[in-house]
Formats: structure tokens, sequence, C-alpha cells
């Protein structure tokens, strides 16, 4: 495809275009609160490009980066045919109180001249990817509440909105969204991991349960899944019951041939979307044997969260 763009690290073969950009964006953005996002300080080093890369490798690193600041990585957005910087993006590894308010984990800007292309989209996109890639499983991005153009990508791309907050030094409104990249869909194993899988889905709505129950009986299984314990969990001729309640954050998969375990889900969110339910994964599963043992698993990603503010 002629639009598909790559995220690249920047390197001096990029000097030129970086150089570009800064003069182009200058010319065009005069709101100076969105003029330079994402930039990562290369608008000060139009005249030392070659320093500005050192600087932004010492920030990607928790061990090099100024004290107060938070890790990042930058990234020049290349469109694929030509090599030309269309974009420029910064991921924030973590979050200080001020990100935490206004910033959020993502910066990013498009070449003014290749605006209203879905670049802004696609570079996000990527982005989201790369973020789940380094363990970001829930993604902060935040806008000025005038910005429509950065509002609608966010919301595009699956962003919930939060709040809008002010900030009070800069007399702003900004919009917080969050992107969970957890989301788990009832669908998501049939013809991925197996083949002829047989489905049925029955919705119900009473007292006790408003959702679907979903029962699959697993065959032709391309590859078996396994939690840390050693147990299988999906495997040939398994079949799963999975409880999706609307009304509750906990969704429970019954897996058996015989009952093999009950498998509690804690959910930021149980919801449904294009028709297909989906659990909002949080950071600790709940696993209950026939004999009565209580196994907890991603404790580790629950410590990690909290401390980083995910």
């Amino acid at each position: 495809m002629d639009d598909e763009i790559i995220l690249v690290k920047p390197s001096i073969e990029h000097k030129k275009q970086a150089i570009n950009f800064i003069e182009e964006v200058e010319k065009v953005d005069m709101d100076s609160d969105i003029r330079y996002a994402g930039f990562s300080g290369l608008q000060k080093y139009r005249n030392n490009y070659e320093e500005w890369l050192n600087e932004i490798k010492r920030y990607s690193k928790k061990e090099t980066i100024p004290e107060g600041l938070v890790p990042a990585d930058v990234f020049f957005s290349v469109r694929k045919v030509d090599n030309k910087v269309v974009g420029i993006i910064n991921i924030r590894h973590e979050l200080n109180e001020y990100l935490y308010q206004y910033g959020g984990h993502i910066g990013y800007s498009i070449l003014p001249s290749e605006r209203r292309k879905g670049y802004a989209y696609k570079q996000l996109m990527l982005a989201l990817k790369y973020c789940k890639s380094i363990h970001i499983n829930r993604v902060l991005i935040t806008c000025l509440d005038y910005n429509i153009g950065s509002s609608k990508t966010i919301e595009k791309s699956g962003g919930t909105l939060e709040n809008i907050v002010k900030n009070e030094q800069k007399n702003k409104l900004f919009k917080r969204y969050w992107i969970s990249l957890k989301k788990r869909y009832a669908d998501r194993h049939v013809g991925e991991r197996t083949q002829n899988t047989e489905l049925k889905i029955i919705s119900i709505e009473d007292n006790f349960f408003k959702g679907d129950v979903y029962f699959y009986n697993f065959s032709d299984v391309k590859e078996k899944i396994l939690i840390p314990s050693g147990k299988c969990i999906l495997d040939n001729n398994y079949k799963w019951l999975e409880f999706y309640n609307y009304d509750s954050r906990i969704k429970l998969t019954a897996i058996y041939n015989e009952i093999i375990e009950w498998y509690f889900d804690v959910a930021r969110e149980i919801g449904k979307e294009n028709g297909v339910p989906y659990e909002d994964d949080l950071y600790l599963d709940v696993v209950v044997t026939p004999s009565g043992d209580v196994i907890l698993l991603d404790e580790d990603e629950l410590k990690e969260a909290f401390d980083k503010k995910k």
C-alpha cells in the first residue's frame, strides 16, 4: 500500500527531513501548546541534530534520564513507499504526576503537508502496538479540549474519555482518554488457535444474570495454552463455558472434560463491541481447581501496574 507507514528510530539519515519538519510546523501551527507535540525537544536542536540523537538515546533509559523525568522512546513515522517522514511520536514508559494529569503516555504530531490523510490514526495504532510490546497495558492519551482532530483520532483508536481537567498554570482544559490493551474478546480463540470449534451462544436477562454465555467445544487445536503452574487449559476436546455478566466485573470460565478448573478473570469492565462480548482484563486472575486449590495469576503485573500508575 502506498500510504503504509512504519515507526523507525531517528537517525542521521533523517536530519534534513527533521529540520524541514520543524520549519513546516512553525509556519503552520500558531498554537504554542500543540506546535511541538511529541517532538522531545527536537526544535531546540535544529542546529545540532546529532546532539538531539544522543539526548533521546539517553532519555530512553531509566539509568541515564535526568531526575524528575520518565524514560521515553521517540520514533519517526516513515512512509514506506518513499521513505518520507510524515510524523513524530513520543512514547513514555511510565507516568509522573504531571503526565498523569495532563501529558499521558503518548505525544505526537503529523507533518502539516501530510495531515488529513489518515496518518495520525495509523501512527497512533502503531504506537499502541509498541506500548503493548513493552507491557504498557493501559495507555493514557490527552489532548486540549478544543483539539477536535486529536479527540477524533484518540476515540477512533479506542480511547474512552475519563474526564476533563484544567491546568491552572496554562489556563487550559485537557481531555484525558484511556485505551485498554488488555481487552479479550469472546471469539478470540476461534480460528486463531483452533479449527472446527463448535460455538453456541445464549443470552440471558433476569434478576441474577444479564449477559451472554458462550459454549466452546474445541477441536483441531493448533497450540495448547498452559498457565504458569503447568496446568493445560486449552487442548483438543476441551470445553469452555464463559459467562459474560454485564452487571459484574468478574468473568467466570468453567473449563472441563470432567471439571478441570474454574477460571475467574477480574475485569475493569465487561461489555460488548460489535456484537461480541469482551472483558477488559485487570492484572489478577484467580484459578480454582476441583481439589480446592487456589492459584493466583499475574500478581507481578498487578504490582508493576500500581507502581507505574497504568
